[in-house]
């Protein structure tokens, strides 16, 4: 009799793990998973310990101004480069003649610049392939950072991230970290200054 209620138990808790198992959830990407990056050197350019940079001018034209509708996303893009570069040891300009290197960015989802059109333009593409389970709720978003040589102006450094991206309100604080750890990835391979 004992034997037979085990078995019974045993049977009940088998069917209970099969349905929760076949129950459907969302999953929620993560923000260090569900990213891509590419980097690549068009040039030589020699940066010196002590380096400096500057906004390339122009570089505005390149990023939508509303990434993600009410949210000041280029703005939220453009402290997270400078916080990381100042992290890395580089000292910001106002002159061109002052500056080591120009630097600039363009930030864009999908439904505004697919990858076809990004390897078209800028000639990478990271790859991120996803499909977010809710395209209302998330979206894939690329950024692409430049190194200019100022005395040139010709590209000399790029590197691209893809990344999927909250098109929901999120805390503003949670948003800055994730582009905090975003940015600092991306400039992973950009020289670090003493």
């Amino acid at each position: 009799m004992m034997v037979r209620k085990i078995i019974l138990i045993g049977k009940g808790l088998l069917v209970s793990v099969l349905l929760a198992g076949c129950a459907t959830t969302e999953v929620v990407p993560e923000n260090d998973r569900q990213v891509a990056f590419v980097t690549v050197h068009h040039a030589i350019l020699h940066i010196p310990v002590s380096a400096t940079y500057r906004w390339s001018d122009g570089f505005m034209q390149q990023s939508e101004a509303n990434v993600i509708k009410n949210v000041p996303m280029h703005r939220l893009l453009k402290q997270g480069i400078e916080q990381e570069m100042q992290r890395k040891g580089y000292r910001q300009v106002p002159q061109t003649e002052q500056a080591d290197i120009n630097i600039s960015f363009a930030a864009a989802l999908t439904s505004a610049l697919d990858d076809r059109q990004i390897q078209e333009k800028y000639g990478l593409v990271p790859g991120l392939m996803v499909n977010p389970l809710n395209p209302k709720r998330y979206e894939k978003g690329t950024l692409i950072f430049d190194v200019l040589n100022p005395q040139t102006n010709k590209l000399a450094w790029r590197t691209a991230g893809q990344a999927l991206a909250s098109l929901e309100e999120i805390p503003l604080q949670e948003r800055k970290a994730r582009i905090k750890v975003f940015i600092k990835k991306l400039l992973a391979f950009l020289p670090e200054k003493e």
